[in-house]
């Protein structure tokens, strides 16, 4: 239960003020826990940054493993990891932070090797859907990645103007950008 409590102070301090400028004393503070119940868990800060992160991914990839259903039509299946992605960049929006802004130099290399491994694992995940769509060809992580940076700026915009858009809006945008952008052939 601490584990979680730490984890979800340090996704709120690496998002507020970055990795670099958060500190194991205002973590185990934001987290309300002892400094060595911090330490007992996480022996430095890369190693509680590497767990957000690998943690985080893992449970996303396992959520929509979980809700697709591969007897529904490509459309359906479509919808459902726009979706998904979506309901859980918003839910989880300060792991969507650092995942895209965080992953930079300065950590070490052992826990930015693990960290990024982690992404390109994702960026995959999502490859590998789009290809078995027929959406994307060989160009798979390239296109995953555009889709997880188009909703990257979709979410971070409704997060920033919630009275202006809906969830609902992003879904269809993406939706629209998948299936008209990428299943377009190049003329």
């Amino acid at each position: 239960m601490s584990r979680d409590k730490i984890l979800d102070a340090a996704a709120r301090m690496f998002s507020r003020s970055g990795y670099h400028r958060s500190s194991m004393d205002e973590i185990a503070l934001e987290a309300g826990v002892a400094k060595g119940t911090l330490y007992y868990h996480f022996p430095s800060k890369a190693q509680m940054f590497k767990a957000l992160i690998t943690e985080g991914l893992q449970m996303i990839t396992d959520t929509i493993k979980t809700e697709i259903n591969r007897d529904r039509s490509l459309q359906e299946q479509i919808e459902t990891v726009i979706r998904l992605n979506v309901d859980l960049f918003l839910e989880y929006s300060e792991l969507a932070h650092i995942f895209f802004n965080e992953i930079t130099n300065g950590i070490e290399e052992d826990v930015l090797l693990a960290v990024r491994k982690e992404r390109d694992a994702y960026i995959q995940f999502i490859a590998d859907i789009l290809v078995e769509a027929g959406i994307a060809k060989e160009d798979g992580p390239m296109a995953a990645s555009g889709v997880l940076t188009m909703l990257n700026g979709l979410c971070s915009y409704y997060l920033q103007h919630p009275s202006e858009s809906k969830r609902e809006q992003i879904n269809r945008l993406l939706y629209a950008a998948v299936t008209t952008g990428l299943l377009k052939e190049p003329e």
